[in-house]
């Protein structure tokens, strides 16, 4: 069972997320981005463990490290995908290698029982600090209900319930004051769920080009990312994203007792007839 992370300055927040959830209707959503097409299927299930995506020619700057929009997320030079986990519990990882002249950086959103809708552009006319609406410029690694996340969020402007983690392959990247809407946007990988409720914990690792998220114990549903390139030195180029889920332990526990009673039924079954009266 997943249990609520102790974090009091966090509480009063994530009861405003839960109550919104529950009640909230999700009328205004109007697709102010749209999701980018996988190479096959986007749901995780027995038959298909790991999916796949690709996409080329993207801007550098997508993600974060554009000094016009003080350093914020800029929502129409990355791609966004959403996926359904059907194997509750499974350890899933989200994988995204950049080729030569891309730096990655990418987070994920639970959107729980529905598909993300895309939310709604300019919501409440949220401005950022360098003068640019949502999702033109968006609050990439804030929790849901923060400054620059309304256009998204569930009871607001979307269907997006919490904020899970986000990666940052350049490790340059550190912003910490002074970007658009006030987040703080740093290189590695970041678990900033406030609650347990679609994972157990959120680890991961950072290459030169590449980011890697693994959710432990991820829970049913569908989920949102979105990737950028976090390095303007660069002149922006393409990657691979690949979705991974394993079985929870208990499932491979079963598989391998299968295995080993065939095993023990194979090695204690009857001689046939022809090898019993050939023993002396």
């Amino acid at each position: 069972m997943r249990n609520l992370k102790q974090s009091t300055s966090h509480t009063v927040k994530t009861s405003l997320i839960t109550i919104v959830t529950l009640f909230s209707t999700n009328t205004e959503a109007a697709g102010a981005v749209s999701s980018s097409a996988w190479t096959i299927t986007n749901h995780l299930d027995n038959s298909s463990t790991s999916i796949a995506a690709e996409s080329t020619g993207l801007n550098p700057q997508g993600y974060t490290d554009n000094s016009l929009l003080n350093y914020s997320a800029w929502g129409h030079a990355g791609n966004w995908f959403t996926f359904q986990n059907h194997l509750d519990g499974a350890d899933v990882s989200v994988a995204v290698n950049g080729d030569a002249a891309f730096v990655p950086g990418f987070t994920v959103w639970a959107t729980g029982a529905s598909e993300f809708d895309g939310g709604t552009a300019g919501f409440l006319s949220e401005t950022s600090t360098a003068g640019f609406g949502t999702p033109h410029s968006f609050n990439v690694t804030g929790a849901m209900g923060d400054t620059g996340t309304l256009w998204m969020a569930d009871g607001q402007g979307g269907n997006a319930l919490e904020t899970l983690g986000y990666a940052v392959a350049n490790p340059a990247v550190n912003y910490t004051a002074g970007t658009g809407w006030g987040e703080t946007i740093q290189s590695g990988t970041h678990d900033v769920s406030l609650t347990n409720i679609f994972e157990a914990g959120v680890t991961g690792s950072i290459g030169t080009h590449s980011a890697t998220l693994e959710f432990n114990e991820l829970a049913a549903g569908w989920y949102a990312i979105y990737i950028g390139g976090t390095d303007g030195s660069f002149a922006g180029g393409g990657y691979d994203l690949v979705v991974s889920a394993v079985p929870e332990a208990h499932t491979w526990a079963m598989l391998l007792a299968g295995v080993g009673l065939i095993g023990w039924r194979v090695r204690n079954r009857p001689r046939n007839a022809s090898t019993l009266t050939s023993v002396h």
